[in-house]
């Protein structure tokens, strides 16, 4: 028992990991295709103080990847200042512990920090010097050369790999071109590489970078892509040190290393489709592990922190199969699999039984997870209802593909097509309620009644806001849930309890920037 007396050891905070899996199946599957669709909703909550920061740090691992390619100098140098000074404030912010490295990209990638006289590239621990070396370091960066992103993401790649063990690699990465020195195939070789291995989030600057490029990157690497809006009325230097900041903070945040998500279908079933639906829209298919005689397949979803995130399971009956046929002559619902959690380089299928974490130092250890939890559908050759979450997420999907495919339209200057499509896609964002998307759209066209769709396109565009669209093209809202009341924000009370950010909905801790959107908090009350 810990002592308690005054004066004896001060108790160690036992993080509290709930995990919890919320299912909404439809309890028909039309005989036609013989397909169905399942919806997880999985959170862990505790999480946002459950590591001392110095403890936390030592299993973090931060690469800043920083295009210092000749036009990043052009027409002006306020790209490259604003990008020295986001990493060095990058740098400013990572804990003790925390190992770190500065990597220059242009046509070749060169490790800028740590300085190396031997040997391979290496990362090195956040230390007083370190910080300070690397700072100054971010302050020197200079404007030469072109842009091989696949180089600079192999040395990332390199870098992130003499960390060893269940520690949470992160590289974040600024360009404002498209892989030209690196042929197609050399990047899709690279990113083969790197997937699985770390997480990249990417930020485009300016007008000449590609947004299916940095989709295709931050997809398989599992990050996010955004947009440095440069004709707002922020300073693009403020902006996007905000930006680096955001993206740095929600990066250290995530203090469990592996969450996997797994399924073991019915033997009449195979898996179709598995895929995260929000915060943005991940195809996970591709990363399905079998293990074992049983038919479990298994779905690592790379570190969490206090979040939540939903999935969608697709599975396809063999019409021919004796189970099937049995299922379909069951007077009732039958089950057609059975899911679960873990946690940790296993992940485990053993539902709510202790499994393996695989925590990093002084990450959170021994989580409760929830028990498995069996799908069961009626199987019938009716056209099943649509659910809540199926209805959600399909409108979603429309919206995103109807406002790729406006600014795409707009990129090739097909305004009728843009305007039809832009149309649908405010139509949508109108009857989900997402503000934000309607915001997005609103830079491209002029909003006349929402709940119609009458827009009219802006005669003068820009090229980058274009782009911007296309990257939230993958990013969704959440159903609303009933009677499951919001929990409330992590923090203590007074001037730290965390505030609601405007432009994200998301509860932050207080400061000037949002730590997940990067968006101004100075008028937040």
């Amino acid at each position: 028992m810990t002592d308690s007396r005054p004066g004896g050891p001060v108790p160690l905070p036992v993080p509290r990991i709930t995990l919890r899996t919320q299912l909404d199946l439809d309890q028909y599957a039309a005989g036609g295709d013989h397909e169905l669709h399942a919806f997880l909703h999985v959170r862990a909550l505790g999480l946002g103080g459950s590591a001392v920061p110095d403890q936390a740090a030592a299993g973090h691992t931060e690469v800043v990847i920083i295009d210092c390619s000749g036009s990043m100098g052009h027409p002006t140098v306020r790209k490259i200042a604003a990008a020295r000074r986001a990493a060095e404030a990058a740098i400013a912010m990572l804990p003790e512990g925390t190992h770190f490295a500065l990597v220059e990209g242009t046509h070749e990638a060169r490790l800028a920090y740590p300085w190396r006289t031997g040997g391979g590239p290496a990362t090195v621990p956040v230390t007083p010097q370190s910080r300070a070396e690397g700072m100054r370091t971010a302050r020197a960066l200079d404007a030469h050369g072109g842009t091989r992103i696949s180089g600079w993401l192999e040395l990332a790649r390199k870098l992130l790999r003499t960390r060893p063990g269940p520690t949470f690699r992160h590289a974040l990465l600024l360009t404002d071109g498209r892989d030209e020195h690196g042929a197609a195939e050399e990047l899709r070789r690279v990113l083969d590489a790197c997937e699985g291995e770390f997480t990249c989030d990417a930020l485009g600057v300016g007008e000449d970078w590609d947004a299916h490029q940095l989709l295709d990157i931050t997809g398989r690497l599992h990050g996010r892509a955004a947009a440095v809006d440069m004709s707002g009325a922020d300073s693009v230097q403020e902006q996007l040190t905000g930006m680096f900041r955001a993206l740095v903070a929600a990066s250290i945040a995530r203090v469990l290393p592996q969450l996997v998500l797994w399924v073991r279908p019915e033997p009449y079933l195979r898996m179709t489709l598995f895929r995260q639906l929000a915060p943005q829209v991940l195809d996970l298919t591709g990363a399905a592990e079998r293990s074992g005689d049983d038919g479990t397949i298994r779905f690592p979803t790379g570190a969490w922190g206090e979040e939540s995130r939903w999935y969608e399971l697709r599975l396809r009956a063999d019409p021919d199969h004796p189970g099937y046929r049995a299922a379909k002559a069951a007077p009732g619902p039958v089950a057609v699999a059975t899911v679960g959690v873990g946690v940790g380089t296993d992940g485990g299928a053993d539902g709510g039984a202790e499994a393996d974490t695989a925590a990093g130092p002084g990450g959170p250890a021994d989580p409760l997870l929830p028990p498995e939890t069996v799908l069961r559908v009626r199987w019938t050759g009716e056209q099943p209802p649509l659910s809540r979450p199926a209805g959600h997420w399909t409108r979603y999907t429309e919206l995103n593909q109807a406002a790729r495919q406006g600014a795409e339209a707009l990129l090739w200057q097909r305004f009728e097509e843009a305007e039809r499509e832009l149309s649908r896609a405010v139509r949508l964002a109108h009857e989900l309620g997402d503000t934000k998307r309607l915001r997005s759209l609103g830079r491209l066209v002029r909003i006349l009644d929402p709940a119609t769709g009458r827009v009219q396109v802006h005669e003068v565009l820009d090229r980058a806001q274009i782009q911007g669209v296309i990257l939230g093209s993958v990013h969704t809202e959440p159903p609303p849930e009933d009677g499951d009341p919001e929990p409330e924000p992590p923090g203590s009370e007074g001037e730290e309890r965390p505030v609601r950010c405007p432009q994200c909905d998301e509860w932050v801790p207080p400061g000037r920037y949002c730590t997940n959107c990067g968006h101004e908090l100075t008028d937040t009350p």
